[in-house]
């Protein structure tokens, strides 16, 4: 399960509104408790995909940086986020072929007409079931 703060919710979806039609992507901090997983704050980060319409990418530079700061601090890197713009909110091919670690959380967000969120776990992209 994934718990995620209307409050973040609603600032997840105005940065996919404000990047289309790009992608944009960024990192999620939080707590993992017993299969709960507790998203805190979202980080930002530059999409440097040649191709950011198409796809995202993170710098590694920037997890590297977050996963330092949050050292002893109880917290760290959950997961990922990124739109799809004039898409839908489950893995794409391309997201499925990004190798992470087990528990990794990628939280994806459709910017079309219909606007929705989902929240999936790698390494086999199982559906989690976000409480807000």
């Amino acid at each position: 399960m994934l718990i995620l703060a209307a409050a973040l919710r609603a600032q997840l979806l105005a940065a996919a509104r404000d990047a289309f039609p790009a992608e944009c992507c960024g990192l999620l901090e939080g707590t993992r408790e017993e299969g709960i997983v507790t998203v805190t704050a979202f980080h930002p980060a530059a999409n440097v995909s040649p191709a950011p319409q198409e796809a995202f990418e993170i710098d590694p530079a920037v997890q590297f940086a977050l996963q330092r700061a949050l050292r002893g601090s109880g917290r760290e890197v959950v997961g990922c986020y990124h739109s799809h713009p004039n898409g839908r909110a489950e893995p794409s091919a391309r997201d499925r072929a990004h190798i992470y670690p087990e528990g990794f959380i990628w939280v994806i967000i459709a910017t079309g007409v219909i606007k929705t969120f989902a929240a999936f776990e790698a390494p086999s992209f199982q559906p989690l079931t976000i409480r807000v």
